[in-house]
């Protein structure tokens, strides 16, 4: 029966605003379309009509065409639903069925399922994995002979699944004003009061009191009871929860035996019941933007990480290779060859294969992952080793004093890279954003530099790098974990090789070394907000007018720091010896200071070579090693000169005024004295000659 238009219609809210119809077969493509016109809204619910392409281009194109004649007859019939078809590609059909509802924000996914030849439904993966990770309601709709029927059916034990089916079985009554049979399954029934007054809020939507039929099903076989009583013009409508395991609950209840036995259509309906209000909206937005792991593409990942988790012959060459070639990039401090290596470096493989080893329980997984690990750091910090002790190296290059002072940042550039590294790798859609993870967690560049630090005798170098590998290591371990449990991944009894056994002791294992590093990264960051302290303090008390450029702190006894300070002055002992008491002071104990100074010459401009010229010819005699201007009131000049005869006191006077006319300010003039001192020549005396004896 169809409904007229007297027939009174259901309620908004017992109506979905977006349905998707996976449609592979234009011979069911017309009843599965009927059922979602059924639920969806009048006039503001759209129903998406999916098509999955797996790569065969030419059958998608040839379905879509006839799935789109099918598609216009069916939004001109009576009902006039919105009706949209979409075209998906997908590695797998679940996965183009699991995102095209999460993107689209679906309410309901509708799956058909058919009686084999000996009359039994027998579920496929797909329907299995879209029912355990949809992220909204699901519909399992199973076709009989004759799709029409004359009265809805409605198993009732209770629980808040037959609360959904009684609401669904009230819609579909009320649109095709037909009676709903009620069947109140005793045997394990969970009463609960808030479903009871739901379903009769459900019940009393019925337009007539004669449309509810009520009946108690006593055997303890009630399965065989509903068959007996069920016709073949019977809509069986079944609630059941995602939340628990399909595959066995179906296997063991009554819906499996409907299912398969019933002789009319049967409808399979679970619902997600979301909190009202703020709370309702963050639990669906979390939904919509959580793409959890099918069970296939779990299985998958481990195969694959399985794979990736053994050390060959590939990935040792691989690590040679790329080692190499980041210690010739970090000797040549050349950022290109370095970015060279770390795409060709292989070290990503057995982290991914560690964390999902983690994720799934299967710690031989993890094992192997970590042996592999170590093997290819082992042979890529003797590479980096011999290489620095062959070639020619005397000091640390920029790129590798880079990699030796690790801070904050660089964990949490290994946290986000291993969040990224992990989605993409569970995303296989995704692959090329496995280069720049590469780049960006910078795994092979830290473990040369560790070697090459070794080979200059450098340890705090060496020391500074091997911090930032752990905590590359740590961090993108616990980021790949925490985003594959976030995808559904989870240690299962039911997987092979899985176990919760020692899994607690990685867990933990992992959490020292990433709670030790971020306490050395925060000690050293306190360490370098005191130095910046001290520059400070150094620049204001010490050397005023001078920027203190490096601060290096040398570790030993007694504790020494090494300055370089930059000024356009000469930089006075009286500076230097200020320097000594504040650095004591700081540090409450001796410090061996060594002070380099940097001078700034800078080109004299106009006004300041005038008062060179007027300096110049006030003592043309003497020589000028230096000449400032320091800004203030009044302005003071500094000059050094240097001379056999130091000028007079009024000659210096009529300098000044001079100056103070140029610079049209008053002067203070200073003037830095050397005085040369010459020796004279010796007078050659005179030597008495002596006569010739023979004269």
């Amino acid at each position: 029966m169809s409904a007229t238009p007297e027939t009174p219609q259901p309620e908004h809210r017992y109506y979905a605003r977006t349905v998707v119809v996976p449609l592979g077969r234009p011979d069911t493509a017309v009843e599965m379309l009927r059922i979602a016109g059924e639920i969806v809204h009048p006039s503001e619910g759209l129903v998406i009509a999916l098509v999955i392409s797996l790569g065969n281009v030419e059958q998608t194109a040839t379905v879509s065409d006839e799935l789109q004649a099918i598609i216009d007859d069916f939004s001109q019939s009576g009902r006039k639903r919105r009706v949209e078809l979409v075209t998906e590609m997908a590695e797998s059909i679940s996965r183009g069925i699991l995102d095209v509802a999460r993107e689209r924000g679906s309410d309901v996914i509708i799956l058909g399922v058919r009686q084999s030849a000996q009359g039994r439904v027998k579920l496929g993966t797909v329907v299995e994995n879209v029912i355990a990770t949809a992220p909204c309601g699901v519909l399992i709709y199973r076709q009989s002979p004759s799709p029409h029927y004359d009265r809805v059916v409605v198993p009732v034990d209770g629980r808040l699944a037959a609360v959904h089916a009684v609401r669904l079985g009230v819609s579909l009554a009320i649109q095709h004003g037909i009676p709903l049979q009620q069947m109140n399954v005793q045997d394990d029934y969970h009463y609960n009061p808030v479903h009871e007054a739901a379903i009769t809020s459900y019940e009393a939507r019925l337009p007539h009191q004669r449309d509810l039929s009520k009946r108690i099903i006593t055997s303890n076989q009630p399965a065989r009871e509903i068959l007996g009583m069920a016709t073949e013009d019977d809509l069986l409508v079944l609630g059941f929860s995602q939340k628990s395991d399909f595959e066995r609950q179906i296997t063991n209840d009554v819906s499996n035996q409907l299912l398969s036995q019933a002789p009319g259509p049967v409808i399979l309906i679970s619902q997600i019941e979301w909190h009202r209000g703020l709370r309702g909206i963050i639990e669906h937005g979390i939904a919509r933007f959580n793409p959890r792991l099918t069970q296939v593409e779990q299985t998958e990942m481990i195969w694959s990480a399985q794979k990736n988790a053994s050390s060959n012959l590939d990935y040792l060459v691989m690590i040679v290779l790329s080692a190499a070639l980041a210690t010739l990039g970090l000797l040549t401090n050349s950022a290109a060859v370095i970015i060279g290596a770390m795409l060709v470096a292989p070290l990503m493989s057995p982290l991914s294969s560690f964390s999902t080893g983690l994720a799934s329980g299967i710690i031989q997984l993890t094992r192997r992952a970590s042996l592999s690990l170590f093997q290819g750091v082992t042979l890529a910090l003797l590479i980096s080793l011999v290489m620095g002790l062959l070639l020619p190296i005397d000091s640390p290059t920029e790129e590798m004093l880079v990699r030796g002072s690790p801070s904050l940042l660089d964990a949490a550039i290994a946290l986000v890279s291993g969040w990224v590294a992990a989605y993409a790798t569970a995303r296989k859609g995704i692959p090329a954003a496995l280069a720049g993870v590469a780049i960006a967690a910078a795994l092979m560049p830290p473990i040369c530099t560790i070697g090459l630090g070794l080979a200059l005798s450098d340890i705090d170098l060496a020391f500074g790098a091997n911090l930032l590998f752990l905590a590359n290591i740590a961090f993108i371990i616990a980021a790949q974990y925490i985003t594959f449990l976030w995808m559904g991944m989870h240690p299962s009894q039911e997987r092979e090789g899985a176990t919760r056994r020692n899994l607690q002791v990685w867990r933990l294992m992992l959490a020292v070394i990433a709670v030790l590093v971020l306490l050395v990264f925060a000690r050293r960051g306190s360490l370098a907000i005191d130095e910046a302290h001290i520059r400070a303090r150094l620049e204001a008390e010490a050397f005023p007018g001078a920027t203190v450029v490096e601060y290096n702190v040398i570790r030993g006894l007694p504790l020494g720091v090494q300055l370089l300070v930059q000024a356009d002055h000469i930089i006075s002992p009286d500076e230097v010896n200020a320097a000594q008491a504040l650095l004591d002071a700081l540090y409450q104990q001796h410090i061996q200071l060594t002070v380099v100074s940097l001078q700034v010459v800078r080109p004299l401009d106009d006004l300041a070579e005038a008062m060179v010229a007027a300096l110049q010819a006030t003592l043309p005699g003497a020589s000028i090693s230096e000449f400032r201007i320091e800004p203030g009131e009044p302005l003071v000049v500094h000059a050094a000169a240097r001379a056999l005869s130091p000028p007079r006191q009024a000659q210096l006077e009529q300098l000044r005024l001079e100056m103070s006319e140029l610079a049209e300010a008053p002067v203070e003039l200073r003037i830095a004295w050397q005085r040369l001192l010459a020796a004279e020549a010796p007078t050659p005396t005179p030597q008495a000659s002596s006569g010739d004896p023979s004269e």
